[in-house]
């Protein structure tokens, strides 16, 4: 598959703050590509550079062979957004809404009447069609967003946090029709901070922290990279400061965190490791409930990469 998005070396400064820092990756035609990151990564802020709504302080972005700085337009034409939060008209029914983007893009009044039955039905609004939009549950906004960015028929469809606030069943129909529209040839760029939901979608992950690329690769390729330590969950009948001070003295285990019921091990290798810890709970007298090895998830590398400290 070519590149259809080249983004190289890439920054926006708001004053004093970088919000993106020099960033350079490629997207595929045809691939759904996530950016994941917690609050204040810079993912939006990169979207909002390569959808044209605001311009980067240097470097270059290039979509399908146009400039972001040069040839907004003609990206405009060929791109889809679902944004964050519902930005259409919410004193509007469903089908007004449609129309009215569908005019935006001057289409006929047939294409728009055929374009929006078969969105409004594809996202399962047909039957709601004549409601007031501000009327609407989130989960139904955000679908009818979805029909929004899919008026033109657009070749990428950026979709920024679109599941963020939904309720599971809201969550789960937006993911299958993500789906649909990327089986149906659909380049989707997605912004998630759901690390569930990356792994479950995206076929390429890019993780952002302050601004910066701290990885990319497939999921599988993400959890190689912390390949290099195994995880050990560990039950006892009581645990105290004192074992998990002496679990870290072991020259075998790289960390050892107490979360909620279990003993957290971070440790260098497989082999002989139940025998060492059953060896060294049996010596202190420790009641063992269960020990068994956790294999990495993308949770672990995304902790890996960005800390645990919280984010505004």
């Amino acid at each position: 598959m070519k590149n259809i998005i080249e983004i190289k070396n890439l920054t926006k400064k708001f004053g004093n703050f970088t919000a993106v820092n020099n960033i350079s990756l490629s997207i595929k035609e045809g691939e759904i590509f996530g950016f994941l990151g917690p609050n204040g990564a810079g993912k939006t802020t990169t979207i909002n550079m390569l959808t044209t709504l605001i311009r980067p302080t240097s470097g270059t972005a290039v979509i399908d062979n146009n400039d972001t700085f040069t040839q907004g337009s003609r990206i405009r034409s060929i791109i889809g957004v679902v944004p964050q939060s519902f930005s259409l008209f919410p004193e509007l029914t469903a089908q007004e809404n449609l129309s009215y983007i569908g005019r935006l893009y001057g289409l006929t009044a047939a294409q728009i009447n055929e374009r929006s039955e078969y969105l409004l039905n594809t996202v399962s609004l047909s039957e709601h069609k004549d409601r007031i939009a501000g009327n609407y549950s989130g989960g139904m906004k955000q679908r009818l967003s979805l029909a929004a960015s899919l008026m033109s028929n657009p070749r990428i469809l950026f979709m920024d946090e679109p599941t963020t606030g939904l309720d599971p069943q809201s969550r789960i129909s937006m993911r299958e029709l993500t789906k649909l529209l990327n089986k149906q040839g659909m380049t989707i760029v997605y912004t998630t901070h759901d690390m569930d939901e990356a792994e479950k979608i995206c076929d390429t992950i890019t993780i952002m922290d302050n601004g910066r690329i701290a990885a990319s690769g497939t999921s599988e390729e993400l959890k190689r990279m912390i390949a290099d330590h195994h995880t050990i969950e560990v039950e006892l009948e009581v645990i105290t400061k004192e074992i998990i001070a002496e679990l870290k003295k072991l020259p075998y285990v790289i960390s050892a965190e107490h979360t909620g019921e279990l003993i957290e091990l971070k440790v260098k290798g497989r082999e002989g490791v139940f025998y060492k810890l059953s060896d060294f709970f049996h010596r202190k007298n420790e009641k063992v409930v269960e020990i068994k090895f956790r294999e990495p998830t993308l949770e672990d590398v995304f902790i890996h990469l960005t800390k645990k400290d919280l984010r505004d």
